[in-house]
């Protein structure tokens, strides 16, 4: 009887076609499956010592296979009945890719049983809350088979050469989500996925002005699936602002319903722009803690595809309860940011407050130390922006800095806030 769980054969196919066909299947092999993957001991160590020859530039051959296990596995005995058995059952290469698809489904099959274990237990504990249980099982299950932790030099350049060429082939499009500022984006290469951004500015500055921004040219313009995490403003508040500022409908008129019929026709126009973008929002109470923000970004990367996540605002956003000190439960805010873009590869742009340490000082820029609560923001983040203006003028100059970021250089770019609209614009470099 098959055993779901234990994809044998498929195992014994994969080492074979690892055998038979040396380097070259062995780096595809490398990169798809993780040595945990295989239940059979033997070929588990096997795989192992294949990673260890191709790390080395040596070829893939049996005696050098069989000298390589010699030095890992000195006490074990040399499995050359299982290797035998292992080419018998791929004599081709070429049907790699059907036996890795088994030996990864039965691995994938095995991590649902755990997620669905622990699932039940945790679901009798008190006091964990519902939130908890079902961002660890989503954690879980979220789990990328194909990740491994030990890469060869080899692998890590092939990849950086096909990113490299990936660039080359763009002739200059960007190769993440634009933010809809162009020199912002000439300065970032737009939002990447699988990064942290901060946006962080000191209150009625603009932070949420600058997301919805940041939304409409994605979502709105560039048909990219967003998701809107809000927990200072509703949803519907958010439209309003969108409609304004594509509309060019004072907020005020919006507010008041004081519009004229070229307003009302303009507010209609864009509402439907809004209405057929691929922007999802989510806000209130109910995902005021990170488990709840990780397990709805998952569920809605899974269910819409979505690429870029926008959150308002990180200091906003309650970490575990077990967090002693407001400094380690926003450090672990931060954390899980970064680690929830890594792991479903989406762009998170995360809005953060300063301190009052630029105010104390007239005409003081923000700095990178001004971000509140916890230094780890600025570690965590791969991209920090910090946006300033006079708050006092309704209309004027406004400054974004790029304060930090890991693959590029830091700057600053000119804006024009308009508040009538609440929305920024762009100056042109010489002005």
């Amino acid at each position: 009887m098959n055993d779901p769980f234990y994809a044998v054969d498929d195992e014994f196919a994969v080492i074979g076609c690892c055998l038979n066909g040396g380097v070259d299947t062995c780096s595809d092999a490398f990169a798809e499956i993780q040595t945990s993957a295989f239940q059979t001991e033997t070929l588990a160590m096997t795989f192992d010592v294949l990673k260890s020859l191709v790390a080395e530039s040596k070829p893939i051959a049996l005696p050098e296979v069989m000298r390589e296990w010699k030095k890992a596995f000195a006490s074990n005995p040399v499995p050359f009945e299982d290797w035998n058995k292992a080419m018998e059952a791929s004599p081709s290469p070429a049907s790699y890719p059907m036996f890795a698809k088994g030996v990864l489904e039965a691995a994938h099959r095995r991590q649902l049983r755990i997620a669905g274990d622990r699932l039940l237990r945790e679901s009798a504990v008190s006091t964990f809350s519902v939130d908890q249980i079902v961002s660890n099982a989503e954690q879980g299950l979220a789990i990328d088979a194909s990740k491994e932790t030990l890469q060869p030099a080899k692998s890590v350049v092939g990849r950086f050469i096909d990113a490299t060429q990936e660039r080359f082939e763009r002739k200059g499009q960007l190769s993440g989500i634009t933010s809809g500022f162009y020199r912002l984006d000439e300065m970032t290469d737009g939002f990447q996925l699988g990064e942290l951004a901060i946006l962080a500015a000191r209150p009625s500055i603009g932070k949420t002005a600058m997301a919805i921004a940041f939304a409409q040219a994605a979502s709105v313009i560039g048909k990219v699936p967003t998701l809107f995490v809000s927990l200072e403003m509703s949803d519907e508040s958010i439209v309003r602002r969108m409609v304004s500022t594509i509309g060019s409908v004072p907020m005020g008129d919006i507010r008041t319903g004081n519009m004229t019929e070229g307003g009302m026709k303009s507010m209609s126009h864009a509402c439907s722009r809004i209405a057929a973008s691929p922007l999802h929002f989510v806000s209130g109470s109910s995902i005021s803690n990170i488990a709840a923000i990780t397990a709805t970004i998952r569920r809605a990367v899974r269910k819409w595809g979505v690429k870029l996540v926008i959150i308002d605002y990180l200091q906003k956003i309650h970490g575990s309860k077990s967090a002693e000190k407001r400094t380690y439960e926003i450090a672990e805010v931060s954390g899980r940011l970064k680690s929830i873009a890594t792991e479903c590869k989406v762009a998170v742009v995360s809005l953060a407050q300063l301190n009052r340490e630029n105010e104390k000082e007239k005409g003081r820029s923000p700095k990178l130390t001004d971000l509140a609560d916890s230094g780890q923001i600025e570690r965590d983040a791969d991209l920090v922006m910090l946006l300033n203006r006079d708050r006092s003028q309704k209309c004027g100059e406004a400054i974004i800095a790029i304060a930090k970021q890991r693959d590029g250089e830091c700057g600053a770019v000119k804006l024009w806030y308009d508040g009538q609209y609440c929305r920024f614009g762009e100056i042109a470099p010489d002005t």
